[in-house]
């Protein structure tokens, strides 16, 4: 009797489609020794085939379900923003920018008043391109009355008159957008039809059977920290609400279940909402982009914006949720310690930058730089809204103030040579974005150094460069004038000096080919110069 082979082991960590096959062709030979048809086209091998590939996908899947069931192995935006709601954390919706327009009136007739009221909800607009559709932005009010013989108004030298520092929300205004019918089911969910809520303006009403009536917005229906601090849980008769965001950031309108929160009526479309449609990145319009009243305003020759609108963002990405949801667990939604604060006015929605110190026990300054394509003071609507979401997140007795970055303008300069098969400029236009990339807003932050090494390695890495000299690379503040450096230099004894040994005293290289920036300061692009001085052969 011919000897069995031995019984073969099985390996838990094949999962691919080639050990599978081998590992059923290992069973097969033990248990069917008498099958030796090894070819293709034998009925056996095909089904050899097919289930090594129905392993290798089912193993797949169990690895893409375990690696989502981790926060820092997940790659899914619906895993993350699941995980992070067992901890309490919401991933942040997207955000509207704000911006202060100036306004440029007609003087009155003599028959006219000068009073010129600027109702709330008057909309403002950005001029269409051929690529870039118009941008809508709204006054939020209180109505506001202009007196065009007031002292906020100036004349200009055209004798039109000038109010500024209105400020404006990027969206639009939706009134009375019925959401659906009321089933009288516990947890009932309706969908806003906005892909993009400004959240603190929504307003939904019920009909109840008696015309309409408003519920309050929490932020859950199990409690909410009322404006005097206290705890407050929603009551079963409670007329309250909570909006919750899908993975794409659209939202929806969440109702309790009888025993958090009471449960709308049944009735024939007898929830509506109305709200301000927008938020996101695209809002950050440049300076002198919002040049359309969309409303009427007497007397109104035209609107502008003197400064970029900054505070638009879109919805928080995975990695950011990633690495600040576990610090937000840790600070408890309570603001203690400088991180504490840093992490809360991260989440408040519209903050690209902040750092935090203090300068007293109960004193805490917050240097904020909102979001948008460059380093920008915040709006005084915007630092209102920041200090206003720490008033129930604060230690009591302590005072938040939002300042403005203080901004490091940064002067660079490099010499190129080329190599002789690139085209020059090419080269040199590639040069010159890889070096103002690096002080990009998106790559600069509070207190972080820059280095010369990484000016350097920008610029070499693109192809076509042979050589490369940085001939600038300095805080423009921390520059001795021409004058004063001969001076010094011819003081010392040292007036025949080469360039070299000059551009480096008077400041042109930072010492140690680093820019120290402080703690709260920002680097900003000053003047970026690239320049080809010849080819290589």
């Amino acid at each position: 009797m011919s000897q069995l082979p031995d019984k073969p082991a099985i390996e838990y960590t094949d999962k691919d489609f080639e050990s599978l096959r081998d590992a059923l062709l290992g069973l097969a030979i033990y248990r069917l020794p008498e099958w030796t048809d090894r070819s293709p086209s034998d009925i056996g091998m095909l089904f050899i085939d097919l289930f090594a590939y129905m392993g290798d996908v089912v193993s797949y899947y169990q690895d893409r379900i375990a690696s989502e069931s981790y926060l820092e192995t997940a790659v899914e935006r619906r895993s993350v923003l699941n995980l992070l709601r067992l901890i309490g954390y919401e991933l942040a919706p997207p955000a509207a920018s704000s911006a202060e327009l100036t306004l440029t009136f007609n003087p009155p007739g003599p028959a006219q008043p000068t009073v010129v009221t600027v109702p709330e909800g008057t909309g403002f607009a950005t001029k269409a391109g051929q690529s870039t559709p118009s941008q809508p932005f709204v006054y939020l009010g209180p109505e506001r009355q202009i007196d065009l013989a007031g002292e906020a108004v100036t004349a200009a030298a055209d004798g039109k008159l000038v109010h500024a520092g209105l400020p404006v929300r990027h969206g639009a205004v939706v009134t009375g957008e019925i959401l659906g019918s009321s089933t009288g089911e516990p947890n009932q969910m309706f969908a806003l039809a906005a892909s993009q809520v400004v959240v603190e303006t929504l307003e939904v009403e019920v009909d109840e059977g008696a015309g309409f009536v408003g519920w309050q917005r929490r932020a859950n229906l199990v409690y909410h920290v009322a404006g005097d601090g206290d705890v407050v849980t929603s009551a079963a008769d409670a007329r309250d609400y909570y909006v919750q965001f899908d993975e794409d950031g659209r939202a929806s309108v969440v109702f309790g279940d009888g025993e958090h929160g009471r449960r709308p009526p049944a009735g024939i479309d007898n929830v509506r909402a109305s709200y301000v449609a927008g938020g996101g990145a695209v809002g950050n319009v440049p300076a002198g982009a919002i040049v359309e009243a969309k409303t009427p305003v007497a007397n109104l020759a035209a609107v502008t914006n003197p400064l970029p609108a900054t505070g638009g963002a879109d919805g928080e990405s995975i990695e950011r949720a990633t690495r600040l949801g576990p610090l937000a667990f840790r600070s408890g939604d309570r603001a203690v310690t400088l991180n504490d604060y840093v992490t809360i006015a991260r989440q408040a929605g519209g903050v690209a930058k902040v750092r935090a110190r203090t300068t007293g026990w109960n004193r805490i300054e917050l240097y904020v730089a909102p979001e948008g394509t460059e380093v920008t003071a915040a709006t005084a609507e915007q630092k209102q809204r920041l200090v206003a979401y720490f008033e129930t997140r604060r230690m009591i007795g302590t005072s938040v103030f939002v300042r403005d970055p203080q901004r490091v303008v940064v002067d660079i300069a490099v010499g190129l040579i080329t190599e002789h098969n690139h085209p020059a400029e090419v080269v040199r236009d590639r040069a010159q974005r890889a070096v103002e990339s690096l002080l990009a807003f998106d790559n600069v932050d509070f207190g972080r150094t820059l280095y010369l090494s990484k000016v350097y390695e920008a610029v070499e890495a693109i192809g076509g460069v042979h050589a490369a000299t940085v001939t600038r690379f300095r805080r423009r503040d921390q520059t001795l004038p021409r004058t004063l450096r001969r001076k010094v230099l011819l003081e010392a004894g040292l007036g025949d000096v080469s360039a070299f040994v000059e551009r480096a005293f008077s400041g042109d290289i930072a010492m140690e080919g680093r820019i120290d920036i402080g703690e709260v300061e920002i680097a900003v692009p000053g003047t970026i110069t690239v320049t080809v001085s010849h080819e290589a052969s």
